[in-house]
């Protein structure tokens, strides 16, 4: 089995799944059964990427990719002392919330284009790959920008918000 389990070490390489070998979570289960952690997420990334192309739980796989290993990258960057990974994995989840709340504003429509879930998918990766680092490249070039123009009028408007809620509670609570 290691032997035709060995002809993905050079597409594992290549996209950058080598990494992945240092999983604690597959490490235990993997050695037990005589294989690479990355030969695992290799072969269920390419079963998940499948399932998606035939529109078998093509949403639920979707964002289950776009959400696990994302969350944790992110729980080693809090973790890992000294390093410079926080922005890219901030930058990411910045994107991922301005996106999923473009999706479940217009998703409904974006559904009829062909292969939606694929290309969503493919963004994702694209912001979360650690080689491309898509996130920090869109939010440098759109957000940030936006941020500048009008961060002082959203922190005007949250701050309105955030003093009604605060009067709403003192009022419910001093009657």
């Amino acid at each position: 089995m290691n032997i035709v389990l060995s002809k993905l070490d050079p597409l594992i390489t290549k996209f950058g799944l080598d990494n992945t070998d240092q999983m604690e979570i597959l490490k235990g289960p993997c050695s037990k059964i005589g294989v690479r952690p990355a030969h695992v997420v290799f072969i269920a990334s390419s079963v998940a990427l499948f399932s998606i192309l035939f529109g078998i739980a093509a949403r639920f796989l979707s964002t289950f990719i776009s959400i696990i290993y994302p969350a944790y990258r992110s729980i080693q960057a809090i973790e890992s002392a000294g390093e410079n990974d926080d922005k890219q994995w901030l930058t990411y989840w910045i994107l991922f919330s301005i996106i999923t709340l473009a999706d479940a504003s217009i998703g409904f429509a974006l559904e009829f284009i062909p292969f939606y879930h694929i290309l969503k998918l493919a963004l994702f990766v694209a912001l979360f790959h650690p080689q491309v680092k898509g996130a920090e490249k869109l939010y440098d070039q759109f957000v940030h920008p936006l941020y500048l123009k009008h961060h002082e009028k959203i922190d005007k408007g949250f701050q309105k918000v955030q003093e009604k809620v605060k009067q709403q509670v003192n009022d419910k609570f001093q009657n």
